[in-house]
């Protein structure tokens, strides 16, 4: 029996309006300097995903996914360094010690625990599941005896983040939704059909590992913390999703305030693309590729996913516009029908002919057209 599983699915910018890559007026929402502490609240799972679980036979699949996307997400987010994450899930184990030292440790231990006392969180976050599904196909082979199986897993999860100290939800929210498959061919005796919590298991650590960036994104993204020659230095690493080979964008920024709702809002602009060399748990390097157009200290950093289209450098900026591509135009038909010979005529079935670069010769005589294949015959009407 053969078994696999296959995942799917800037220095300041010299322009007119004068953007910065750290705005000097606005305010940043978390403390700078400093790791401000976040508290991770208990995972909830939609009601209604756990009735249809329920009903197709699969609550212990949105169990095990529920419980590893926790702890999962906790573990991305302490690997992040980006905040520090407070505990409270396990608080009585903790006011276990607390009490311990109380009676038991020296009083002069500047370690020992203090009773009543814990770390606040500016932050909490605020997981949810909102869609699951666990779908199986199988086929079996009457005549050698074994069945295959096809098993699609999919997984849908938000973060939701409040600020502690005014109870007031942010607007942005961490949103991802994505899929596993799982394989197993020529099976005998239905071995291995129900499908492996394996598959579930890594489902929840894509997704926890993609919520942990979108959310860690929306209160401090990735920067640039110095550049020397053509490399970056970035203030992020591999738990960051920052690794070899991916390809980064490097935006200028400047904060913004409405006037109207006292929202800050964040304009973008980008300055340059690069890739990157190397990268450790704590921080990465990447290479500028081809222009610069302000990279520098304090500019914000963005892994290009997959798929996904690239920003454009805008044609306003420093370094002028880009050449255009060569476009190409549908062809002409044909002038002449196949004969009625025993060897018809091969017509070419490219839809497309190139056009002209601009400037060139009107009066230039037409390319000649490519010989009549061998032992054919045209016949006009």
């Amino acid at each position: 029996m053969k078994k696999r599983i296959m995942n799917t699915g800037c220095a300041a910018l010299a322009m007119a309006a004068g953007l910065f890559c750290a705005a000097t007026q606005a305010q940043d929402p978390l403390p700078k300097g400093e790791q401000a502490g976040i508290y991770i609240g208990e995972l909830k799972v939609q009601p209604a995903v756990v009735e249809s679980a329920q009903k197709n036979g699969k609550l212990l699949s949105i169990k095990l996914a529920a419980q590893s996307l926790d702890t999962q997400f906790i573990s991305a987010l302490s690997s992040a360094r980006v905040f520090q994450v407070m505990e409270r899930k396990r608080k009585a184990d903790v006011e276990q010690e607390q009490g311990f030292a109380a009676t038991a440790v020296d009083v002069n231990d500047k370690d020992a625990a203090q009773a009543g006392k814990m770390a606040g969180a500016k932050y909490a976050f605020l997981p949810q599941i909102d869609g699951f599904e666990d779908m199986i196909d199988t086929q079996e082979y009457k005549a050698i005896g074994r069945t295959s199986m096809r098993r699609r897993l999919f997984l849908s999860a938000t973060v939701s983040i409040v600020d502690t100290t005014t109870g007031r939800m942010l607007p942005g929210v961490a949103n991802v939704q994505m899929t596993q498959e799982e394989i197993v061919e020529n099976s005998q005796n239905g071995t291995g059909l129900q499908g492996s919590n394996i598959a579930v298991v890594e489902l929840a650590k894509k997704v926890a590992n993609s919520l942990c960036q979108d959310a860690i994104a929306l209160l401090r993204p990735a920067k640039v913390l110095a550049v020397t020659g053509q490399q970056v230095l970035i203030n992020r690493g591999t738990p960051a999703g920052f690794k070899e080979g991916m390809q980064v964008d490097f935006f200028a920024f400047e904060e913004i305030k409405d006037e109207d709702s006292g929202e800050t809002f964040r304009n973008e602009v980008p300055v340059g693309k690069g890739s990157v060399t190397r990268a450790d748990p704590k921080q990465s390097y990447a290479m500028i590729e081809g222009n610069n157009l302000g990279v520098a200290k304090g500019c914000i950093v963005k892994l290009v996913k997959v798929n996904a289209v690239r920003p454009g450098i805008p044609v306003s900026a420093p370094g002028g516009s880009f050449p255009e591509a060569p476009r190409r135009v549908p062809a002409q038909p044909a002038d002449s029908t196949p004969g009625s010979s025993d060897k018809p005529l091969q017509f070419d079935t490219d839809a497309t002919v190139p056009v002209p670069p601009a400037g060139a010769a009107k009066n230039a005589a037409p390319p000649m057209p490519p010989p009549a294949p061998q032992g054919t015959k045209a016949s006009n009407k």
